[in-house]
């Protein structure tokens, strides 16, 4: 943690649990200074408003003070008046500390002390004056709209009401009783207030009333709130009442049902109102109105109640559910109610019903597997859904943004048998299902359901936070659906969280016998309707909308009353037009208006200035744009205004909501490319560069938060991090019921006798336990060891009695599943409490994020949302306090969504879009008002259709209509008008548009007879297409292209059915760039028509998609309202003898379909076919009477104008028309001179042709002609190539171009030439043109300069010297990097790190080249071998064989006889019995003549030919260099191993089993190769390997002893710094955990610590110590003597000496095992023993609950093995581990003493260990060295023995340096030497002592003088050899 950082909240509290790990400082004096320091040298000054919020915290009293000292003390009056100044600040943080304060404890106090004085009884000046001077201040306070709005302060906030509000609202009534009297004193009395005074307190206290109410629903049944009320609404009179007062007033009298707001019509069994004059079927009711009874658990009357997904008995039952009739009188629910319900019941069949019936089809097949389930569409397309089988549940985890995370299993489809995983990966990545966010359900045959979402298995969130060697086993755990061939799997996570839902998954994760499955609906995404319907939920318990008396009327008037909006009925108010005329006008809402002066500056048409004027004046205001006419043009132009006037009218932000993510862009990017500041637009959806900036999220990332916010999110995040954790320990045991570990934490935490039976005798951490060497798990061996005689079968409630080894196998398997399942059942329970505590800490940190967000907008002019992400950020936006919504799209937007953006707050809609063009788009056909049975229920009938053309009960709102469209030419637009549009009027611009070229006509329909493609009967689709439509539609649009006038976006194609869309687009393709609109795009994989991108052989991708608008548009005709295109191509599709015309039936979608052309418009259809509409009959009347219609289109040639062409097929083009001119060759000259060779085309065309005769251009300087095609541009320069020309330096230029041979002074001469430098007298080669050389030209030559480490410097001579006007100024060479190369003395390797100088080589990572006839070492060079245990192969038959194993040196002695044998050519082997015969390559005879001249013999140079083998046998080793025998033996030094007679024959051994006493290991004297193989000499090496392994094991045990030391010194450091905060939060620290019994801690230390680690397994803290524990003991077997090898090859001895009856002496000199590092491990893990012990002691006493008498102590084992330490330390002449072992032995005594009863044996004890301490002491004095910095330790245990106090020992810095010493000690730079005690140590410099020093290990001296050693020092030669100048 760097200084400077925030200081911990939590460790100011003094309740900081994370110690050192905490990312904040707990050094605040520090902190502070620093922080202050490194910002700005002097102390940041207080703001004032800091100063105020400081004096006025300081008045609220101290939490602990007595209440009534300051009931009085407290100056009320003060302390709200400086509360209301400080939240008029404007500062946020100041506003949330304000409110935080207040709605704590003290602050209530303090409100209470202002209520208590608030008494109505009091006298009415009294009264005035304590409510204007206090009451109104905190009204101010409480009232204030950022504190109201604020989801940060939503708590407190209620706290402050609800403390108000008082028991049973007794306190809010005396309240409001007083602030009644006073508001009538102040307004009608003779009070001096003015009347802005009294505004204001009208408008806070209506406000305070308001929320009162709205918080607490009791008030609405206590009358005393209705008298008040009515009192306050008397006294006001009408010029006081704001509209801020009045909408108060208005919603407090719905709350408390007084006049006409009643909620909900009376309820009764038969309601009297429920059918109408004519005739009707009654309604089959809600819930509990229904005279049937509820249809099901989701049956409600109130919406509210009602749950959005299908719950499984919704899902079973067969009744029809209530749908609510468009005629309100027929419904339950009349008003803003009925309005309410109807929205929401209608819209969730229309989402919600479709998954339903899918999932009811499915379960309906579960339950009956061999019944065919019929599949109904009942005349409506239906949701699209995909079953997968068998589905399992395999195990749970926990996303900390998404929660209860579960992995499904399932069967692969059928369609991906037998497929690779590649296959696989590219099949589901294609179908594109089950994606991330996908809805899906679990069905199972016993009826469970379950909705759960997709979720991305690898999101950032959950990257792990280290890699290893681990890695490919968790990418193997996480969910894929295409690794396994058989099974797929994926990560699901619940859609609702329901505590039923968790615990049935959490109980049903292994194998079921049930039916499963999952049924998934691709396209179909929760959010896009789930926020609506809660949207629509949450108003229908409120009540409370805006413009409530027109959307849903009580009265019976037919045209509605729109007043002006509320704000603009203020006082003084009026629009200021300026920014519209561009001359000073103003508008006053309810006045006369001069639209002259308004048309004289402005660029509107008259109806456009109509319209936003009447938008302007009317708080509702409706504007219908027909097609072309400019409505996002008036948008914008209101817009604009209302910003002008934004500070006057205090209008906040204002909310522009369009139905697509596209038109919300092109709307937001017209008001920024105007100039308009401060947008923002919400959601992620956006395509538009010039908005990536303006986004929330991209906004959210600059903004600042408050010190509030900063710490509830940390602290809100510090919660989750625990529950997380929580949760690993909880889902380890859910997802592994079965485990060990399950039934350990069962038995401790429920039944002791049987915890101590199983697991008493401790158990490792894989539930193995060691008996008598074997290892076994303990519960699957208790499980099946029971006796066979033991046949009981009692109940389990019996058996908790009776003992675990007295049951039979029958009851063992019993008692372990009710153990499991008990353990499951409690896990489970843990479960839903943790994912309760996740959710409410998500839930608050969620709000703390938001708080941001909120800011962001309240400062932003324009919000930008599409109606679906408005629903989704309702609760946000509602705190916004907009006070206009504009709504583009209005009548394509369902009424549902335009209801959720009236928000609360809303005083001025405006609602623009045609109810002519498309209505909203609704899935399901029986809820459609086109459908004769829909119509009843019109959901797709929009707010604005319906406001427009009122239905029975409903209002007619008046409507601004635009007039002129600027679009279309004339002859389109009357396609549209004369059937719709009657007063559409043309623009003269429209009559200015050119014709369409390449076509005779600029509007045609093609008539056609080909019947559209019949249907698949597995289509998935019901969509429609026409394969002849497809082909006219690709040639007419390549016809057209090829005019070269139309770039790709000027052209669009449109049809109303996907399926035609899909064929057309593959269809063009491989032509054009296509482009999809976004939301063709989402239908398309929504429907499952969207394939793969079209690929070519080499696997490129051919289609490119590119964004909206900057291609050719292929859109359905839904999806290309608001659009346009120059040329419009229309295919109809549908053609067929039934005359339906299926989508285009409705005059909706033909006028959108006919009006997006501009230039022109083509239709490819069967007019028979649509000639039964109305609309399109009108239309074919007026294209009949133009002669627009026909069985051929007229085209028209470019070039050719008189030609007839008439294409009626689409070959008719390729024949007619081959480039898009006509059937003649094109008559024009090419522009370079030659006839044009193609068809006849477009003039563009024809530019771009390309003449491929000979080029006639000649170039200047020469007679080559231009090698290219006269369509390319020519070279600039001759580029022909010619040969041998002389340059004016004398050399030849091989070749040149033609145009270098022009200019000869300008070629550069490429011959290289030699030259000496002058300076560093280098010889470097240059070429020709550089000369002559610059003084400071750069020498290229290797630098070549003696370095200091021996090497010659392999740098370039330039880049070591730096020259200055040729002369070396400096020469640097850097580091050297050739590699060393230095030969190592341990093997045949040499060091290939590159040069270090003076520093000791690495150790050797070669594989290690030690082998012998049986294997080979397979570890590195520097790491010890282990021994081969095999029988030693050497044998001669005058020696006999070696009866040792083969890795102890051979008792044999060696035979110099020559050996017998005939090699494979015939003649006798050179060598020496006893060893392997040579190959026929080194026979003497028949050897090669290389062979026979080797010297063989080094004294007489004798060669192999030469030599006598009879006499002087030669030995050959592996690497094929001979030596004579002679020669060899004195190579080896034979004379020092063996004893010899007169006659040189080998007689004896000697100084058979001396450690150390071989010589260093030899090697070839020819090549260093190695002589290990060699059996004559096995002896020798066999030595020395044994001394090479065990000085390996020394330097190996040291570095790795070394990091086990940090660890525990870290660890240790931790837990001191944890310690204090443990003690305060001791519950939190360790967790109850109900025992059978007191805890007792007895028995060896590794129960005692298996006790510990499974009481503490949820502790985080103790995670890592005991982790620690188990390597330490890991590496204490690893350094045992019997693993080294040393002691490998004892027992190897010993077993030859047991079994042979062999007599070798190795007992002698078994010192040499090396006991120092078990020795300090041993200490070590005592240590680690002793600090878990402590804390876990500590932690203990700090329990409320826990007592001494609750722990029972036995520590008489640790101290028994802490005086074997001390015992073996003695004797191996270690007093460091000797004083370990003293002040252990009295560390634990004090701990077993603090919580034991006094008693005589532990005051014998006592004594004991204060005899320890004094030996210690003695120890310190006598070795200092040895026992660096332990004296104080020594003092510190002796402080515990007397104050009982305790704490960990504190590594010093003296103790530091003793274990940092150990790893340089052997790291074999210097000479190995022993002490008199066999302690190794090393000596540098020369290698000889030259000053006295003590034995690092037992102190005795080492070293001498002058080079000699001191007595008893002897030099370790064999090491010396070994390991000199290797580092290790």
């Amino acid at each position: 943690m760097p200084p400077g950082h925030d200081a911990c909240f939590d460790f100011q509290r003094g309740r900081c649990r994370r110690g050192t790990h905490c990312r904040f400082t707990h050094d605040i004096s520090t902190s502070t200074a620093s922080s202050s320091s490194t910002t700005n040298p002097q102390p940041r000054e207080e703001t004032e408003t800091e100063a105020a919020s400081r004096k006025w915290t300081y008045m609220i009293p101290r939490p602990n003070t007595i209440f009534s000292r300051f009931e009085v003390a407290v100056d009320t009056k003060k302390f709200f008046q400086m509360g209301w100044n400080l939240i008029e600040s404007g500062d946020a943080g100041t506003r949330q500390h304000v409110i935080t304060k207040l709605g704590a404890e003290t602050g209530l106090a303090i409100i209470k002390t202002l209520t208590d004085i608030m008494e109505a009884s009091q006298k009415d000046e009294t009264t005035v004056s304590i409510f204007r001077d206090r009451t109104l201040p905190f009204y101010r306070i409480i009232s204030h709209p950022d504190v109201l709005s604020s989801l940060i302060l939503e708590t407190p906030v209620d706290t402050i009401y609800t403390f108000l509000f008082g028991p049973g609202g007794r306190r809010g009534l005396r309240v409001f009783r007083s602030t009644a009297t006073a508001l009538s004193g102040m307004i009608l009395g003779h009070s001096s207030s003015d009347e802005e005074v009294s505004t204001v307190a009208i408008s806070s206290s209506l406000a305070v009333l308001d929320r009162l109410i709205e918080i607490n629903q009791s008030a609405q049944v206590i009358e005393g709130f209705t008298a008040i009320v009515e009192t306050i609404s008397a006294c006001i009179p009408e010029n006081f009442m704001v509209p801020n007062a009045q909408q108060s007033l208005t919603r407090i009298r719905r709350r408390l049902n007084i006049g006409s707001s009643l909620p909900f019509a009376p309820t009764q069994s038969t309601p009297q109102n429920l059918l109408s004059a004519a005739f009707e079927l009654a309604q089959d009711l809600p819930g509990n109105l229904s005279s049937k009874g509820a249809r099901h658990d989701n049956d409600h009357a109130r919406i509210a109640d009602i749950q959005i997904l299908p719950t499984a008995r919704e899902i079973a039952s067969l009744r029809q559910e209530y749908l609510p009739l468009i005629d309100s009188t027929q419904n339950h629910l009349s008003g803003l109610a009925g309005l309410l319900d109807r929205q929401f019941r209608l819209l969730r069949e229309d989402t919600v019903g479709q998954l339903r019936d899918a999932v009811r089809e499915e379960v309906t097949r579960l339950e009956h597997p061999n019944r065919k389930v019929p599949t109904t569409h009942q005349g409506q397309q239906g949701v699209r859904k995909l079953i997968y089988h068998n589905v399992r549940f395999s195990r749970m985890s926990v996303d900390r943004r998404k929660g209860l995370q579960v992995v499904a299993e399932f069967d692969q489809p059928p369609q991906i048998n037998n497929k690779s995983t590649k296959q696989r990966e590219e099949w589901w990545k294609g179908s594109k299902l089950l994606q991330v966010d996908s809805l899906v359900c679990f069905v199972s045959s016993n009826g469970k359901i379950i909705f759960l979402c997709v979720c991305d298995p690898i999101f950032p969130s959950r990257a792990r936070k280290d890699s290893n060697a681990n890695d490919k086993t968790k990418s193997d755990d996480i969910p894929s659906l295409f690794r396994e061939a058989k099974r797929a799997s994926v990560l699901l996570s619940l859609a609702e969280y329901k505590t039923e839902d968790a615990v049935w998954i959490s109980t049903h994760t292994a194998t079921s016998k049930t039916r499963q499955s999952l049924v998934e609906f691709p396209g179909v995404l929760l959010p896009s309707f789930q926020p609506t319907l809660q949207a629509l939920q949450e108003m229908s318990r409120k009540l409370s909308l805006p413009f409530t008396e027109i959307v849903a009327p009580d009265s019976q008037a037919s045209v509605a009353v729109v007043k002006p909006p509320a704000y603009a009925t203020k006082r003084g108010f009026s629009f200021n037009l300026d920014v519209l005329a561009g001359v000073p006008l103003t508008l006053k809402p309810g006045q006369a208006f001069d639209f002259t002066k308004l048309a004289g500056g402005s660029t509107l048409d008259e109806a456009q200035q109509f319209a936003v004027i009447q938008a302007l004046s009317t708080g509702l205001a409706l504007i219908q744009g027909p097609p072309g006419t400019g409505k996002s043009y008036t948008g914008v132009a209101i817009i604009k205004a209302l910003l002008h006037n934004r500070k006057a009218a205090d209008l906040g932000p204002i909310i522009c909501v369009c139905y697509t993510n596209h038109a919300l862009d092109q709307l937001l990017e017209h008001l920024v490319k105007d100039g308009i500041r401060q947008v923002i637009r919400v959601g992620s959806r956006s395509k538009s560069v010039l908005l990536q900036n303006l986004t929330l999220h991209h906004v959210r990332e600059g903004a600042k938060p408050t010190r509030t916010e900063k710490h509830d999110t940390w602290e809100h995040n510090q919660h989750l991090d625990e529950i997380l954790q929580e949760f690993e320990d909880i889902l380890s045991g859910l997802n592994n019921p079965k485990s060990w570990t399950n039934i350990q934490a069962h038995l401790m935490r429920t039944h002791d006798r049987h915890f101590k039976e199983l697991f008493g005798k401790g158990v490792d951490d894989e539930g193995f336990q060691e008996v008598k060497g074997r290892k076994f798990r303990v519960v699957e061996s208790w499980l099946r060891g029971a006796p066979k005689k033991l046949t009981s079968n009692r109940p389990v409630a019996q058996l908790s009695a009776i003992s675990l080894r007295e049951m039979s196998e029958l009851e063992r398997g019993v008692l372990h599943k009710h153990w499991i399942e008990q353990r499951s059942a409690q896990l489970t329970n843990d479960l839903i409490h943790a994912l309760d505590s996740y959710h409410a800490s998500k839930s608050a940190l969620d709000r703390c994020l938001r708080e941001l967000d909120l800011r962001c907008l309240r400062e932003a002019h324009v919000i930008g949302v599409t109606t679906s992400g408005l629903a989704r950020n309702i609760e946000l936006l509602q705190r916004v306090r907009a006070k206009v919504m504009l709504c583009e799209e209005a009548g394509e937007v369902l009424e549902a969504h335009t209801l959720t953006a009236f928000l609360p707050g809303v005083e001025h809609a405006i609602l623009i879009g045609d109810h002519e063009q498309l209505r909203p788009q609704i899935s399901n056909y029986e809820l459609q008002h086109d459908n004769p049975r829909g119509k009843r229920y019109s959901l797709d009938i929009s707010l604005f259709e319906r406001l427009v053309r009122p239905q029975m009960g409903n209002l007619r709102v008046p409507l601004s209509t635009l007039k002129t469209q600027r679009r279309m030419h004339p002859s389109i637009s009357e396609l549209v008008r004369v059937p719709l549009y009657p007063d559409l009027q043309d623009h003269p611009s429209v009559l200015q548009y050119p014709e369409v070229d390449g076509m005779r006509d600029r509007l045609y329909w093609l008539d056609h007879q080909e019947k559209e493609d019949p249907r698949p009967a597995n289509a998935v689709s019901l969509s429609r297409t026409n394969t002849f439509e497809v082909d006219m539609i690709a040639a007419l649009v390549s016809h057209l292209v090829r005019q070269g006038t139309y770039g790709s976006e000027d052209i669009a194609v449109i049809t109303p059915y996907l399926g035609q869309l899909q064929k057309i687009r593959k269809r063009l393709a491989n032509s054009f760039e296509i482009v999809v609109g976004d939301r063709d795009q989402e239908e398309l994989e929504a429907q499952g028509l969207q394939d793969d991108p079209e690929t070519s052989e080499d696997g490129k991708v051919q289609v490119q998609k590119t964004t909206l608008l900057n291609a050719l548009r292929i859109a359905t005709v839904d999806n290309f309202q608001g659009e346009e295109a120059k040329v419009i191509v229309v295919s109809l599709v549908r053609s067929n003898d039934e005359r339906k015309c299926g989508f285009l039936k409705t005059s909706n979608r033909i006028n959108v379909l006919l009006s997006r052309a501009q230039y022109g418009m083509y239709i490819i259809g069967n007019s028979d076919t649509s000639r039964s509409v109305p609309m399109w009959a009108e239309v074919l009347s007026i294209l009949e009477r133009s002669n627009n219609i026909g069985p051929r289109l007229a085209l028209c040639c470019p070039r050719h104008k008189e030609t007839p062409i008439e294409v009626s097929v689409p070959d008719d083009f390729a024949r007619l028309a081959p480039e898009g001119g006509c059937a003649k060759r094109c008559s024009s000259r090419l522009l370079c001179g030659h006839s044009c060779p193609n068809m006849c085309h477009s003039k563009s065309l024809h530019n771009a042709v390309r003449c491929l005769e000979r080029c006639p251009r000649t170039k200047k300087g020469c007679e080559h002609e231009c090698p290219r095609p006269c369509g390319d541009p020519c070279e600039p320069k001759c580029q022909v190539v010619l040969f041998d020309i002389p340059l004016p330096c004398g050399h030849i230029a091989w070749q040149l171009r033609c145009h270098e041979a022009q200019r000869l002074e300008e070629v550069r001469c490429q011959v290289e030439m030699e030259q000496v430098m002058e300076h560093c007298k280098h010889k470097i080669r240059v070429r020709c043109h550089e000369l002559p050389l610059s003084v400071d030209y750069p020498c290229s030559a290797t630098c070549g300069a003696a370095l200091t480490c021996g090497h010659n410097c392999t740098h370039a001579c330039k880049d070591c010297n730096t020259r200055h006007d040729g002369m070396i100024a400096e020469t640097i060479h850097g580091v050297c990097n050739t590699r060393c190369g230095r030969p190592y003395t341990t093997c045949s390797h040499s060091c290939k790190a590159p040069c270090h100088g003076d520093m000791p080589c690495p150790l050797c990572t070669e594989p290690c080249e030690v082998s012998c006839n049986h294997s080979k070492c397979n570890k590195l060079c520097n790491e010890p071998c282990v021994p081969c245990a095999e029988d030693c192969s050497w044998s001669c038959p005058h020696r006999g064989r070696c009866p040792l194993p083969c890795a102890v040196p051979c008792d044999l002695l060696p035979c110099s006889e020559r050996c017998a044998k005939m090699l494979a050519c015939g003649h006798r082997c050179p060598s020496i019995c006893g060893e392997v015969c040579p190959g026929i390559a080194f026979c003497q005879i028949c050897a090669h003549p290389a062979i026979k001249g080797m010297v063989v013999d080094f004294i007489l140079s004798s060669t192999f030919e030469e030599v006598e083998l009879d006499e002087n046998p030669c030995i050959v080793p592996s690497c094929g260099h001979i030596l004579t025998l002679e020669s060899m033996d004195g190579h080896m030094s034979m004379s020092d191993f063996y004893t010899t007679n007169s006659e040189g024959s080998i007689v004896g051994l000697k100084n058979s089993a001396e450690p150390f006493s071989a010589s260093g290991m030899k090697s070839c004297p020819t090549c260093r190769g190695p002589l290990r193989n060699l059996n004559r000499y096995s002896r020798i090496v066999r030595r020395a390997l044994i001394d090479e392994a065990t000085k390996k094991f020394i330097v190996w045990a040291n570095m790795e002893f070394i990091p086990l030391v940090t660890k525990m010194q870290a660890i240790e450091a931790e837990l001191r710094e944890t310690a204090r905060g443990s003690q305060k939060d001791s519950d939190k620290v360790l967790p109850e955990t109900p025992l059978s019994g007191p805890l007792q801690l007895k028995g060896s230390r590794d129960y005692q610590i298996s006790q510990i680690g499974t009481l503490t397994r949820k502790v985080n803290r103790y995670k890592k110590i005991i982790g620690l524990r188990r390597e330490i003991k890991k590496f204490l077997q690893q350094v045992n003597e019997k693993e080294q090898p040393f002691g490998r090859i004892y027992d190897l001895v010993q077993d030859a000496r047991r079994h042979r009856g062999i007599n070798i002496d190795l007992h002698s000199k078994v010192d040499i095992l090396q006991v120092r590092n078990r020795l300090l491990t041993t200490v070590l893990l005592i240590r680690c023993d002793y600090t878990i012990l402590l804390t876990f002691l500590n932690d203990r006493k700090g329990e409320a609950s826990a007592s001494s008498s609750s722990i029972q102590v036995d520590l008489s084992i640790n101290r028994k093995e802490c005086e074997k330490l001390i015992a073996e330390s003695h004797s191996r002449n270690q007093p460091g581990n000797y004083i370990e072992g003293l002040l252990y032995w009295a560390r634990f005594l004090a701990l077993e003493r603090s919580l034991a009863e006094p008693g005589s044996e532990l005051t014998q004890l006592l004594d004991k260990a204060r005899g320890y301490l004094q030996l210690a002491h003695k120890i310190c004095d006598e070795y200092p060295g040895q026992t660096a910095g332990m004296r104080n330790e020594v003092e510190d245990v002796e402080k515990m023995l007397r104050d009982s106090t305790f704490y960990m020992p504190v590594s010093n810095e003296e103790k530091a340096a003793v274990y940092a010493a150990m790893a340089r000690d052997f790291r074999g730079t210097g000479h190995w030497y022993y002490c008199e005690n066999g302690h190794p140590f090393t000596i540098g410099e020369c290698g000889m002592p030259m000053e006295t020093s003590q034995c690092p290990q037992c102190g005795s001296p080492v070293g001498g003088r002058d080079h000699e050693a001191i007595g008893g020092v002897r030099p370790a030669t064999d090491l010396e050899r070994q390991f000199g100048g290797v580092r290790i």
